[in-house]
Parts: C-alpha cells; sequence; structure tokens
C-alpha cells in the first residue's frame, strides 16, 4: 500500500511539473520537513551536489527524469548543483530556507531556454548518481555574459603575465585531477583593475590534451543564488598539452570585488569529449590585498 501511494504521488507531482510552464531557475530551494522535486525533460546522466562528496542533502531519482531531494542536517550551507539531462547541463546553486512556500520547491527544467543551460555533445556515464570528484559536466551561467572585456594593453599584459608565470608558488591544497589531467591553483595578483590568476596543468595521461574553454566564476558568500561571469581578458600559455606535459598558465580577468568567505570557480572543457575539471578556490587562498571587508 506505501508503495502504491507513492507512485500516485509521484505521478502527480509530475503531471503539475509538465503543466506549470515554470521558467528556467537559477537556484534550487529546500526545507525542512519537505521534499524539493525537480523534473527533466529527458533521462538524467549526471547529477551532482558540490564535489560529489556532500552529505547534506539526500536525494532519489525516479523513472530516470524526476528527482526527489530534502535536507538531512539543521541549516545546510549553499552548494553547487549540476544536472545534466539529454543533451543539456545546468549548474545552479542549490540552497536551504527556514520558511518556503511549499509551491516553490516544484522546479521543471525541461523545454524553453535556459540562462543557466548549455548544449553539449558530450557523453558521461553515471547513472544517474553523483559522479564523484571535480569532474561534473557543468554550464557557464549566461547572466553575465554579456559583461564586456576591458580594454587592455595586450603587450604589457603579456609582459607582465609571463613575469607572473614564472614563479612556481603552488598550492596544492587547491588541485584537481581528471582523465589523467591535473589543474593545480598556483597563485592570484591584482593590477590596475584585473586579477591575474596562475595555474600549473599537468597532462599524466599518455593522450593528447585540447582546452576547448575555459569559465571562471565568483560566487559571493552574500548572494548564494546568483553566479558571477568572469571573461577571460587574456590568457598565458599553451591551450593544446601532449602526453607527460606540464605547464604554467595564467588567465587574465576584470578584478572582480572580493570578500573572505567568497569563491571562485575555475572550469576546463575539454575539447575532445566534452568532460570538464571544475577547481573550487576559496579566497582565502589569494593575497590578503585583494580582499575587501
Amino acid at each position: 500500500m506505501k508503495q502504491l501511494l507513492l507512485g500516485v504521488f509521484c505521478v502527480c507531482f509530475l503531471s503539475w511539473s509538465q503543466a506549470s510552464g515554470q521558467a528556467q531557475p537559477d537556484s534550487i530551494i529546500t526545507t525542512k520537513g519537505a521534499v524539493t522535486l525537480i523534473t527533466c525533460g529527458s533521462s538524467i546522466s549526471t547529477f551532482q551536489i558540490g564535489d560529489g562528496k556532500n552529505s547534506d542533502y539526500d536525494y532519489r531519482i525516479v523513472d530516470g527524469n524526476v528527482v526527489f531531494i530534502r535536507p538531512v542536517v539543521a541549516n545546510p550551507k549553499p552548494t553547487n548543483l549540476v544536472i545534466r539531462e539529454g543533451d543539456n547541463i545546468f549548474y545552479m546553486i542549490l540552497a536551504y530556507r527556514d520558511k518556503v512556500e511549499l509551491s516553490k520547491l516544484k522546479y521543471n527544467l525541461s523545454g524553453g531556454t535556459a540562462a543557466n543551460r548549455t548544449p553539449t555533445g558530450g557523453t558521461t556515464s553515471t547513472g544517474g548518481s553523483s559522479t564523484g570528484g571535480n569532474t561534473a559536466a557543468t554550464a557557464e551561467p549566461a547572466a553575465d555574459d554579456n559583461t564586456p572585456l576591458p580594454d587592455i594593453d595586450t603587450v604589457t599584459v603579456s609582459n607582465i603575465a609571463a613575469d607572473f608565470m614564472k614563479q612556481r608558488k603552488l598550492q596544492r591544497q587547491y588541485e584537481t585531477t581528471s582523465e589523467g589531467v591535473t589543474v593545480t591553483f598556483s597563485q592570484a595578483m591584482s593590477l590596475n583593475n584585473l586579477m591575474y590568476l596562475s595555474f600549473r596543468i599537468r597532462n599524466q595521461s599518455g593522450t593528447p590534451y585540447q582546452v576547448g574553454k575555459i569559465t571562471i566564476m565568483h560566487k559571493l558568500h552574500t548572494d548564494t543564488t546568483t553566479l558571477h561571469h568572469l571573461p577571460v581578458a587574456y590568457k598565458k600559455g599553451p591551450s593544446f598539452f601532449g602526453g607527460r606535459d606540464e605547464e604554467n598558465v595564467v588567465f587574465v580577468t576584470p578584478a572582480p570585488v572580493l570578500k573572505k568567505s567568497d569563491e571562485l570557480i575555475f572550469i576546463m572543457y575539454n575539447a575532445a569529449t566534452k568532460n570538464q575539471i571544475v577547481l573550487y578556490i576559496p579566497t582565502t587562498a589569494v593575497p590578503k590585498y585583494m580582499l575587501t571587508k
């Protein structure tokens, strides 16, 4: 009887979501004592909370395209949520609220054009469970995609980046590996309203690796429902890494206003497989002079 009631409950929620025509969300809200429902238009191949090791939430995937998710600890912290269904990837924020209307706990990710959705031809094999590690298929949010690139003196910026990348200071507590490729955050600096981010990229496999695209985002501690896109104004370093290659690469973006509890998110796309490597960098890893109170 309990299984029958649960089946009816799932079907009713699914029917409501398909008819709601809800706009694509930037964030998914959860609350105490209730279940949040997410309905996708196609089967879910990737569902990842945070870095894949998050234990603050419990979720179940029903019929391949419906997710029931609930918090299992008191006041869980906001974290990233990645969902891949069909040829679409959604990158959102999973957040908790003490009080919320039950009608706001139902989300439909199918159909329409979303700012946080990116079509892709890549493949992943996860069987509808958390992917683990930092290799989830991730789409860059488009809310800030129209941010104009700053006017820069490319000769000067190139010389500064070349000098900066020679400094071999690695912070190995901020690194991640996928497909035999390791990305390590080295250091950061701010100069003339530009932020320089230096990384060490090591291809430990025998297979060449071509970088397809780089996305850098700024996650504010005070606004956990929005990710701010930082356009790459200049890159110093290679985009192709042969087998066993190891190089420093510097990316230059407009300098954001960083605070102590903020976070930078670095995403590197594999041009061949369309998979991504995601590295989370707390702003405590950057020099103190770059932080504002």
